[in-house]
């Protein structure tokens, strides 16, 4: 197996990252793309993201990356044809952050001549710098994503203590998402709930008749408006909210609200609610991101009801959050009424 070898920095101009799948993945991995941008003997470098369709909008306007590359290796084929593309960059070196074997061989397929990547998936062989496990639990020891991430790169020298995740959107972003509160009359001065009912899989989904009735108790005890947003496939989930609601609150869904223009609108909200998906990750980031450039604004309330997925996974260290956690991991088993008292807790926290 291969060990973490020295790196020559000064051949390192063109490097390719390599991110993960998910939403909240690809969030939590923004520490350690901060961390490479600013390091001293990379200053110079040229960084560009290898990424799913949909996560270059995620990342637009981070000002992280110099490029952004689009696609995915599906299929037999996909290895070499997504290497054969890639090899077209003349990139020195590739920083696999997923754990996936098919990623590694499409990076070594690519001619890439450093490969740095965990030994996940029978695929150390196809890599060149081999960092150890970072828990001393190993593998299956909870360990947060950003932390994971973060102990590749101080494999490789790139040291950083600062977890926080960073996402700013784009003029064009940030324009789209003024637009959609402007229809859904949410102007300066007006506070705002955004409830986000959706998630990957269904055991992850809090019902959609108790987040109705949190959207009620939300507008009707704190004279909050509530946005509900969701994804092209959720709109039937939020249709479904917000019918059986009589608050009457905000289909963002149908409104066409996207990642882009989400990286906006939820650093203005005043409490998010969200179950244990991207939505909570990008609130926290874009809070973050705010705050670093205007440190005196406000920054929204998070309360994340968590199911079958132990948190220390997803551990973000953001100072307004509450995670409201499901007896047994069964989402299901949580009520309204636990789910209220976090929100009314957090709300009076933050005032």
């Amino acid at each position: 197996m291969n060990d973490p070898a020295p790196l020559d920095w000064s051949r390192l101009r063109r490097i390719l990252v390599v991110l993960p799948s998910w939403v909240g993945d690809a969030t939590m991995a923004t520490p350690l793309l901060g961390a490479l941008r600013h390091h001293e003997r990379l200053r110079e470098a040229h960084f560009a993201g290898y990424m799913r369709p949909g996560l270059d909008e995620l990342l637009d306007g981070g000002r992280l990356l110099d490029e952004m590359i689009v696609g995915r290796p599906a299929g037999l084929l996909g290895p070499w044809r997504e290497g054969r593309r890639l090899a077209e960059h003349g990139f020195d070196a590739a920083i696999l952050l997923p754990n996936s074997w098919r990623l590694a061989a499409t990076v070594r397929l690519a001619r890439i001549p450093t490969r740095i990547g965990y030994n996940r998936d029978a695929r150390g062989w196809l890599l060149t710098n081999v960092p150890p496990c970072p828990t001393s639990g190993g593998w299956k020891e909870p360990i947060s994503a950003i932390d994971y991430y973060l102990a590749l790169g101080r494999s490789l020298g790139i040291d950083s203590s600062d977890r926080r995740m960073m996402l700013r959107p784009s003029e064009a972003q940030a324009q789209a998402a003024r637009a959609l509160l402007d229809k859904a009359g949410i102007v300066e001065g007006i506070e705002f709930a955004l409830l986000n009912p959706g998630a990957s899989k269904a055991e992850k989904r809090w019902p959609a008749v108790r987040f109705a009735a949190l959207a009620d108790h939300l507008a009707q005890s704190h004279g909050l408006n509530v946005l509900i947003s969701g994804s092209p496939v959720e709109r039937s989930l939020v249709r479904e909210i917000v019918s059986a609601a009589r608050s009457q609150p905000v289909d963002l869904a149908a409104k066409d609200v996207t990642l882009g223009s989400l990286k906006a609108i939820l650093p203005r909200a005043t409490l998010v609610v969200t179950n244990d998906t991207g939505t909570r990750h990008i609130a926290a980031a874009a809070a973050f991101s705010c705050a670093a450039e205007r440190p005196h604004a406000p920054m929204p309330a998070i309360v994340t009801l968590f199911g079958p997925t132990d948190p220390r996974w997803a551990a973000i260290d953001y100072p307004l959050e509450r995670q409201v956690i499901a007896p047994d991991r069964r989402i299901t088993r949580l009520t309204v009424d636990q789910v209220v008292q976090a929100c009314d807790d957090m709300l009076r926290s933050r005032a």
